[in-house]
């Protein structure tokens, strides 16, 4: 009864779609089930390559002979280099995605430097040096989606 009258709420249109569906429920379930477990671990990826980079900023930082205790921003990131191919070579998986994003993009340094802001990840470094935990620490997914709409309309502009 109750099938009735979800079909009958459904219309011609709707019920198609679900006959459809019926028919090949594994196929589509597997097809939505990988595309989620690839977006996880996309998004998982890119939150372990930024807490690599922090740590490595804070240990480049702590080791430093260059940097006192009176070390700022702009002359930390001109003394330690930021670890861009040694992050990528680090990550076990070879895509990347915005945390809550739908589309995911290959790990490069360009991708990374369009994702990861050198001042933030160097302010990370610092809290995470004055003891703060790490594993609280992950990218901001509004200013990575700001950045990356920044840099399409740059590019629309040229």
């Amino acid at each position: 009864m109750v099938r009735i009258f979800i079909e009958s709420i459904l219309g011609e249109f709707g019920r198609q779609i679900l006959y459809f569906y019926e028919a090949n429920a594994c196929l589509i379930n597997a097809i939505v089930l990988t595309y989620g477990v690839v977006m996880f671990a996309s998004w998982t990826n890119l939150v372990r390559i930024y807490c690599f980079m922090i740590l490595e900023i804070a240990k480049s930082t702590h080791t430093s002979e260059d940097l006192n205790r009176k070390k700022t921003n702009k002359k930390i990131r001109d003394t330690v280099e930021i670890p861009w191919e040694k992050a990528i070579e680090k990550s076990p998986f070879p895509l990347i995605g915005n945390l809550g994003g739908l589309i995911t993009k290959r790990k490069t340094v360009q991708k990374l430097k369009l994702y990861f802001d050198e001042k933030d990840l160097v302010d990370k470094a610092m809290d995470a040096l004055k003891g703060q935990d790490i594993r609280r620490m992950s990218p901001s997914s509004t200013k990575i989606m700001r950045k990356e709409l920044d840099n399409q309309e740059t590019k629309a502009k040229k």
